[in-house]
């Protein structure tokens, strides 16, 4: 009996066999495939990392060596190339929209949603400033000394720190003195689908210095429609899993939306951060529905 597929039997492959050698060649084609992009990939991964230490090693020397002779704005236009050079290593595109000109942020508060670690260096590739992060970034190795260097304000997640009125004044502050200073009041990252309450605390900082505020609303985009989960740093996903997933995949994009600004002279601090939370979540409700 010829070759082929026996009911119930085992399958008995002859390479002899005009189809047989077509389907085996195939095969081996196909496994060849598989592995050379397995390779591609590993490669692509070892070569984005080494340029991503690179950059995390120069930024350490521009702030040990050359920030001190810099100017503030000198410092910022250092802040932003360095930013997009990180982006430009993952081939990660930025697409800006309503972008206000920098005379108009001076002395302002940006609000918006957390999704990544990336959610900095979008901004900062954009209009570069000042942060307030989370004490954990802190302790990350070289990225914590390099945000503390860019005078970054760490705040603790144990409620009831007596430090926080503090560094609240310490915002304000800056403020009146024009600097241009971004918060992530939901006070954790999303995986880019929802934005969670806002906490309230530093929108007193805006109040105080009667600055403006510009809601910003941060997406990562899927090809295929929906959130680009790989980018998004939330749960219990490592720093180092977080920069190998984003190494191993080919490309991304962030899309960041400016919104018309908010006067935060004489409002109440609840009011303006419930406001501003359900004005982002609105209009990333419309962005994921227009996604699909």
């Amino acid at each position: 009996m010829g070759s082929g597929f026996q009911l119930g039997g085992r399958v008995d492959y002859d390479a002899d066999h005009p189809s047989g050698r077509t389907l085996f060649k195939a095969f081996l084609s196909l496994i060849g495939t598989v592995k050379i992009r397995r390779i591609m990939q590993t490669l692509r991964v070892f070569w984005r990392l080494s340029w991503i230490m690179y950059y995390l090693l120069s930024g350490v020397f521009q702030m040990l060596v050359l920030f001190r002779w810099c100017t503030p704005q000198q410092k910022l236009a250092r802040i932003q190339r360095w930013s997009q050079n990180i982006l430009r290593v993952f081939n990660i595109q930025v697409n800006a929209h309503n972008v206000p000109h920098l005379s108009q942020v001076k002395g302002s508060m940006f609000i918006s949603n957390h999704v990544s670690w990336l959610d900095i260096f979008a901004i900062n590739a954009v209009l570069p400033g000042q942060f307030i992060a989370k004490d954990d970034v802190r302790k990350w190795p070289i990225i914590g000394y390099l945000a503390a260097q860019a005078n970054t304000v760490f705040v603790s997640r144990q409620r009831g720190n007596g430090s926080t009125q503090g560094k609240v004044d310490g915002v304000a502050t800056a403020l009146r003195n024009g600097a241009q200073i971004t918060l992530f009041p939901e006070g954790t990252s999303t995986i880019g689908d929802q934005v969670l309450p806002f906490k309230s605390s530093f929108f007193q900082a805006a109040i105080d210095a009667e600055a403006k505020i510009w809601p910003v609303l941060c997406f990562y985009p899927a090809q295929n429609g929906g959130v680009n989960r790989t980018m998004a740093y939330y749960g219990d996903i490592s720093l180092v899993q977080s920069l190998k997933d984003l190494a191993a995949q080919k490309c991304g994009v962030i899309e960041l939306n400016f919104f018309e600004a908010i006067d935060a002279t004489a409002k109440e601090r609840r009011d303006l951060a419930e406001h501003t939370q359900q004005m982002l979540a609105t209009e990333l409700a419309k962005t994921l529905e227009r996604s699909c």
